[in-house]
């Protein structure tokens, strides 16, 4: 099973024409040359000028690309690669930012630091809900 510890051992399973689908089905840019790495390739270490992404976080977290520089604000600051990332955990951080727009706030790292911290998942990284000095919320 894949995980952070043994990204070397991750390797491609799609083919072209999946390849074609997600690039279909998902709007992704032609600018930005998406292509299958080959059968014998891992996704780790990442191939210079690439960045390897699980066909499962457009799935999962409802993510497209390109990234939203939120998202990339927050994973370098906590300097975790997206590949590491469980997709709940991303999940949270798109959920974060459709808060913000609905109450017509601006996206902000420290306050989404402050709601929510890094933490493990098993062998993968995800952000969980801080628990506030104060808070009513239950545990």
């Amino acid at each position: 099973m894949a995980n952070k510890s043994n990204l070397s051992g991750c390797f491609n399973i799609l083919n072209r024409n999946c390849l074609q689908w997600y690039v279909d089905k998902y709007a992704i840019p032609a600018s930005l040359h998406p292509v299958l790495p080959e059968k014998d390739t891992s996704i780790y270490p990442f191939v210079p000028g690439k960045v390897g992404v699980y066909a499962r976080l457009f799935d999962y977290c409802n993510y497209r690309l390109p990234l939203k520089k939120f998202l990339i604000e927050v994973l370098l600051f906590h300097e975790v690669h997206l590949s590491q990332m469980n997709p709940f955990g991303l999940a949270k951080v798109c959920h974060f930012e459709l808060d913000c727009r609905g109450l017509g706030s601006d996206l902000d790292l420290d306050v989404f630091r402050a709601f929510y911290k890094l933490n493990r998942s098993g062998s993968w990284y995800t952000f969980e809900f801080k628990r506030l000095e104060g808070s009513f919320l239950p545990d």
